[in-house]
């Protein structure tokens, strides 16, 4: 095969893989929509939306805002061990430019938020993913501390859920009562010889990118007893996931439907509501509502289609608020850094 084909093959196939990788998140998008929504009467839907309570919505958006405050302020001192100290002004505007592209392109807006510090600041790109995977560890870890609050302050919740969930079953002939016993041997098993096979399983593309992701999430961890000011740091990260939390707790007011459901609630909302942002679709447009409705038909007993409701304005109160603010944000980073390379 002439060298030239050959290239042309690969640039080719290069290319459809681009194209496959940009459409499959609009079309599952577009599926997860369709499910969602396939059964909805939107008039009704829209005369519900109206009764919101303004006040509740308006509490969440200054929740969202703060959260992205102190998101800046911390990412600012993980660039302090570096040699950088980028403003909280510009780190702001990079924030949420990032939340912005993100809404658009799943998983873009790190990269973006990073691009726009490289003008503003002239802070090299890699040296700013480096402080962004860093952060990632610290969420991750109070990620999982509010889900043990969540699964704790529920647990009759849940216990009342899983036990539904097996007499279904049970009804069905298919229930095991050792199941959960030979699910935890499996668990234990598979766990067991992951680590016994753990250099060649290391040679696998996708376990390789995941034990990358790991040894990067610790080292993210292991930053933090560089920093002057750990304790600053680390109440920063409370102050931005209890801002998520009040978010969650205030968008439980905007109906008379849903405020019954409290404190415990808004944890495992939360919780729920952080599993479907990591659907790969644009700004996590269907599953987000898909989830929360769920849970609330599931875990809380509410009608299916206020659930679906209240779900919704949920979410694209948020959306509007990430379009106006990120918006704005990012139309004034390139602005910015348009002048800038006017003046250089």
């Amino acid at each position: 095969m002439p060298l030239a084909y050959y290239s042309f093959l690969c640039d080719r196939n290069n290319k459809m893989k681009k194209i496959i990788g940009s459409l499959l998140p609009i079309g599952l998008a577009g599926a997860l929509l369709y499910f969602t929504y396939k059964d909805i009467d939107f008039g009704k839907m829209q005369v519900d939306m109206q009764k919101a309570h303004i006040w509740a919505i308006l509490a969440t958006f200054v929740s969202a805002i703060s959260s992205h405050l102190f998101r800046a302020l911390r990412w600012n001192m993980l660039f302090a061990p570096v040699g950088y100290k980028p403003s909280v002004q510009n780190s702001f505007l990079a924030v949420m430019s990032g939340y912005f592209v993100n809404q658009l392109i799943p998983r873009a807006g790190e990269v973006s938020r990073c691009t726009i510090l490289i003008t503003s600041e002239k802070i090299p790109l890699q040296t700013s993913i480096g402080t962004v995977i860093a952060e990632r560890g610290f969420d991750f870890v109070m990620l999982v501390l509010i889900a043990l609050v969540a699964f704790g302050l529920e647990y009759e919740t849940l216990s009342h859920f899983l036990a539904a969930q097996q007499a279904k079953f049970s009804s069905t002939g298919t229930s095991n009562p050792n199941l959960k016993f030979i699910l935890l041997a499996i668990g234990l098993s598979v766990l067991g010889l992951g680590y016994i096979f753990r250099k060649p399983l290391s040679r696998i593309p996708v376990i390789a990118k995941i034990m990358d992701f790991i040894k990067g999430l610790l080292e993210g961890l292991l930053s933090a007893t560089r920093m002057k000011n750990p304790a600053l740091f680390f109440l920063y990260t409370f102050l931005i996931w209890g801002s998520y939390y009040m978010s969650t707790y205030f968008s439980l007011y905007m109906f008379d439907f849903t405020h019954d459901l409290g404190v415990k609630a808004a944890f495992m909302l939360l919780i729920i509501g952080s599993a479907a942002i990591v659907v790969p679709v644009p700004g996590a447009v269907a599953p987000f509502p898909l989830f929360v409705s769920a849970a609330l038909v599931e875990l809380y007993n509410k009608e299916p289609d206020m659930s679906l409701t209240a779900a919704s304005m949920m979410y694209w109160s948020q959306v509007f608020f990430i379009l106006a603010v990120g918006g704005g944000s990012y139309l004034i980073s390139v602005i910015r850094a348009s002048q800038k390379i006017k003046e250089a």
